[in-house]
């Protein structure tokens, strides 16, 4: 009987060993990298507007080469969607900064109020919002977007709020808190959208305007005053039969 013996190749590769995971180095950069894009970016969208703007500009002013541009970012809708959503969350974070619980009514009204302001009238705020207006037709979900994480979430905490004063008579908590915004924030921002006045309203002429609107809100829906009528109109957000 042949036995056979199992030759050995010495010139074979030693045998293979489990890879050690390779660090890889930039990271940082590339974290860095992707934020420089998303700032110039932004700024060539609010200068040109979305057709207008190219990767092409936008590579160059971040200087760095298309392809890098891409490798972050796979289309301009892409990179216009991370603008909007990168933004989106800052609104959300201010927002849920914004501490009400415990503060009277006229002290909760003034500070989310400033706070709406300082958000929508901001000189970048302003051309963003002519920016998505413009794409809202074509682009609906960027201008879902800004809306959840923007107005709807102000409201949102302001209602939350409402909700719990009992010294103030309100039935619609959501209702009260859109047309309290809306009061503060509409002839102000309109103005400046069509630039119909110049932005040079001063922090103590918002400041008054915020204490007359906050006055006005307050005198409709104190606990202590009487309705109108039996029918119960002067309750904010209840629908009342006209006379």
């Amino acid at each position: 009987m042949t036995v056979r013996t199992k030759r050995t190749n010495s010139g074979a590769a030693p045998p293979r060993t489990s890879r050690q995971p390779v660090r890889r180095r930039g990271r940082p950069a590339d974290a860095r990298k992707h934020a420089d894009i998303l700032a110039v970016a932004m700024d060539v969208f609010l200068e040109r507007g979305f057709h207008a703007a190219s990767m092409d500009a936008i590579a160059e002013r971040a200087e760095v080469s298309k392809i890098t541009v891409y490798a972050h970012f796979s289309s301009k809708q892409a990179l216009f969607s991370a603008i909007i959503a990168e933004l989106a969350g800052r609104l959300t974070g201010t927002i849920q900064r914004l501490t009400l619980a415990g503060l009277p009514p006229a002290q909760a009204l003034r500070q989310v109020a400033r706070a709406y302001l300082d958000l929508a009238l901001a000189p970048r705020s302003l051309a963003l919002h002519r920016l998505v207006v413009a794409e809202a037709v074509r682009h609906p979900q960027l201008g879902k977007l800004i809306f959840r994480n923007g107005p709807k979430a102000i409201v949102d905490t302001l209602a939350e709020y409402l909700r719990v004063q009992s010294a103030l008579r309100i039935a619609n908590p959501e209702l009260a808190a859109q047309q309290f915004l809306g009061m503060v924030l509409a002839q102000n921002q309109l103005g400046l959208l069509l630039a119909a006045r110049p932005a040079t309203k001063t922090a103590v002429a918002l400041d008054d305007m915020i204490d007359h609107a906050v006055e006005l809100f307050l005198h409709g829906c104190r606990n202590d005053r009487e309705p109108a009528d039996k029918k119960g109109r002067g309750l904010i957000g209840r629908r009342t039969a006209r006379p």
